[in-house]
């Protein structure tokens, strides 16, 4: 099958490669049509993911249709448009007897350790994973699906809502999905922050009531006067990033006020923690999504809930890999989001 191998670090070319087979009779074999390039990739290729690691056939934002089933698969069939949560989990640890399946220590990830991703032509996924995409939507947004699960977690998770003021700090393809979640959920004052002028163009049309950019924009200032004196409620951090940009979180945000990290923090953290102690702070991780995150994301770009119009920036045929990873890696054109194709 034709393939993107993240082969060594700094290194992915097309292969050739082999094409997985069922082995469980709960399991479908699909043809990918569409995925995308996260940043988690991006890190796979840099060497510094922990469990993404070269070599290997990365992916897991993807869309395609169903092509063999196994024997005991019972509600889908061969010609089903699908993407699919990419993880499998153990179903008897603590964390998946309370409801916290997302955080299994024993969970599978596709494209990870041995399990061949969707920067493969086909892709083998048990039953239960699999989410049908309806006729209104195409395949680059049932591909849309899984990134913006990220964000709709990430505002599912920090009980943020009605009547309630964010920042986001950080408009990529994450940043975009909390804002439009935001919005979705009733916050009525939306801030966004971000270093591109096109992502800042991108989170007003997702949502943003407010948008300023570090470059020229003092964020501790801006969000004071937008607030007047008294910071958001909720920052999230959107972007990846070191101490200085939680310092900037921590200043902008109220007295028991929430500061939500969702992108990976890097580099060296030199932190003052003692605001939070001062203004009695809560800061709380979000780790990818569940079922219901999906399912949200499905009916809100089925109902034009969320406006994905451009948020798929470039699309390249797998053979051309090596030229996305590029694009991706140096930012030569403005990117959201980039699509592999078969």
């Amino acid at each position: 099958m034709r393939a993107a191998l993240i082969d060594k670090v700094r290194s992915v070319k097309f292969v050739d490669a082999e094409e997985p087979m069922l082995t469980q009779p709960n399991e479908v074999k699909i043809r990918v049509r569409t995925t995308g390039i996260c940043g988690s990739e991006l890190h796979a290729y840099h060497g510094t993911h922990p469990f993404r690691i070269p070599p290997l056939i990365s992916g897991h934002e993807f869309a395609g249709d169903i092509v063999e089933v196994g024997a005991d698969v019972k509600h889908f069939h061969v010609g089903d448009r699908v993407t699919a949560e990419p993880q499998t989990f153990c179903g008897s640890c603590w964390e998946c007897q309370n409801g916290m399946y997302h955080l299994c220590p024993h969970k599978r990830v596709l494209g990870a350790r041995g399990w061949s991703g969707s920067f493969g032509e086909y892709i083998v996924m048990p039953e239960e994973t699999l989410i049908k995409l309806p006729d209104s939507l195409t395949y680059e947004q049932g591909t849309l699906i899984e990134p913006l699960a990220v964000g709709t977690h990430a505002v599912r998770t920090s009980g943020c809502g009605i009547g309630d003021s964010i920042l986001v700090i950080g408009c990529g393809a994450i940043g975009l999905g909390i804002i439009m979640t935001a919005k979705l959920a009733g916050c009525k004052a939306i801030y966004a922050s971000d270093a591109a002028d096109f992502n800042l163009d991108m989170a007003r049309r997702a949502g943003a009531t407010d948008t300023m950019n570090p470059r020229t924009d003092d964020i501790e200032e801006t969000v004071r006067a937008w607030t007047n004196g008294r910071g958001v409620d909720y920052t999230f951090l959107g972007s990846f990033g070191n101490g200085p940009l939680v310092s900037s979180a921590i200043s902008v945000t109220r007295k028991r006020g929430k500061i939500m990290e969702v992108a990976v923090l890097g580099g060296p953290k030199d932190v003052d923690f003692s605001q939070f102690y001062q203004k009695e702070m809560r800061m709380q991780g979000s780790n990818v999504y569940t079922r219901e995150d999906f399912d949200i994301v499905l009916q809100a770009i089925a109902e034009g809930q969320y406006h994905v119009d451009g948020y798929v920036t470039q699309i390249f045929p797998i053979e051309e890999v090596g030229a996305a990873f590029d694009l991706m890696e140096n930012r030569t054109e403005n990117v959201v989001k980039i699509l592999l194709k078969f």
